[in-house]
């Protein structure tokens, strides 16, 4: 009797295996994957695609955005460039003006714009943008907010100026004494006088010339960077 009841038992088993199976399906959620799009862009000849600057030591490259129209010319103060000689890069069939034979002043008030332009008379304006990678100049103070340093002239030992940064080259550094109307005279350095200079120390001698006594702001010119003390100094005729 007990032989006859497991194939009974063998089908209730499967029955119960299948139902279960099947509650299983009808819970399962379905997960599709998102749409995968294969988008071929096609950039415009109208660009730049490469810009570099050749009259350094190591080729300097350029960051260019399409979008803005730009060209970055990051430069090392070091180099101390006065004009950047371009190599320039472009899709077959464009042209460029001015061409890569125009050299490219760092310093001007107006931009520098090229035009670059396809066969089929499409015109795109690219405008360079020089940035000066230099350290800041440092000039400590001569005087104070409470206490105003006097100079005696002629006299005097000079003005030492004392800070960091410095770039100790006469054709790259100039200091100037700013009067309150924002007049401005030089520091010189006459025949025979002694100019002590350094990276942070730079001693400027005795003016051999006419001076008008009164208030000044000692400024530093340096390449790329202007700076001026913030406190004047009073230079006195002795």
């Amino acid at each position: 009797m007990k032989r006859k009841l497991l194939p009974y038992i063998a089908l209730l088993t499967m029955v119960t295996f299948l139902g279960a199976c099947t509650d299983e399906v009808e819970n399962l959620i379905e997960r599709k994957a998102d749409p995968v799009f294969d988008t071929l862009t096609v950039l415009p000849n109208k660009r730049i695609l490469e810009y570099s600057v050749e009259n350094t030591p190591e080729v300097i490259y350029s960051s260019i955005d399409d979008n803005e129209r730009t060209i970055t010319v990051y430069l090392p103060h070091y180099y101390l460039l006065r004009v950047i000689d371009p190599l320039i890069s472009l899709p077959e069939g464009t042209t460029i003006s001015p061409d890569d034979d125009e050299l490219v002043p760092v310093f001007s008030e107006e931009p520098f714009v090229y035009t670059v332009s396809t066969p089929d008379r499409e015109d795109a304006h690219y405008t360079v943008l020089p940035i000066i990678q230099q350290p800041e100049i440092i000039m400590d103070e001569l005087s104070t907010a409470e206490d105003t340093t006097v100079y005696l002239f002629p006299s005097s030992n000079g003005i030492t100026i004392t800070g960091a940064n410095f770039i100790p080259n006469l054709n790259i550094t100039s200091t100037y004494l700013i009067d309150e109307d924002e007049n401005e005279w030089p520091f010189g350095v006459a025949a025979g006088q002694e100019l002590i200079w350094r990276s942070n120390f730079i001693n400027y001698p005795a003016p051999t010339s006419d001076f008008t006594e009164g208030i000044y702001w000692v400024e530093m010119r340096a390449y790329a960077l202007t700076t001026r003390m913030k406190y004047p100094i009073y230079l006195k005729r002795n």
